[in-house]
């Protein structure tokens, strides 16, 4: 079966947030004293932080959005590939990464604007229409239907 134009433009959209998250790391890392800083004089919770707690905490973030990244760049293949499981938890971490904003909206009341959450909620959505057509569902069940060889 040919790959359906959904599949191929869900992958590019969720292609698309690993590179903005690479970017995000990529920032972080270049502008690292600025963002400990940050941690350091911004808020009541922080207090007595130094910035040497900062970086080690800052970099246990990025460490771990790092590892969540190289699991989504997983998911793009396998999904491009037409593993249906894959295109399920790629549909799952959109409707999470949607949710997540919608409850930083409603209880931290944190605005939905470009430099927030508006790019990523947008994708998230983007990803959702994709991967949950019906040429992109046929596409997945027919490839796991598929007899696999044994040459």
């Amino acid at each position: 079966m040919k790959r359906p134009q959904a599949v191929v433009v869900g992958t590019l959209l969720m292609g698309s947030r690993v590179l903005a998250g690479l970017f995000a790391v990529v920032e972080v890392g270049v502008n690292w004293p600025e963002f400990t800083h940050a941690i350091v004089t911004t808020g009541a919770r922080t207090a007595g932080v130094t910035p040497e707690q900062a970086g080690v905490a800052l970099g246990i973030l990025l460490g771990l959005y790092g590892a969540v990244l190289a699991l989504e760049l997983c998911l793009v293949i396998f999904v491009y590939l037409g593993r249906n499981w894959a295109r399920l938890l790629a549909m799952s971490f959109a409707t999470l990464s949607i949710g997540a904003g919608f409850i930083d909206y409603q209880f931290n009341g944190v605005a939905i604007t470009l430099r927030t959450s508006l790019l990523s909620l947008t994708l998230d959505i983007l990803v959702l229409l994709a991967l949950s057509s019906t040429a992109a569902r046929g596409y997945a069940r027919a490839a796991r239907a598929t007899p696999l060889r044994s040459d």
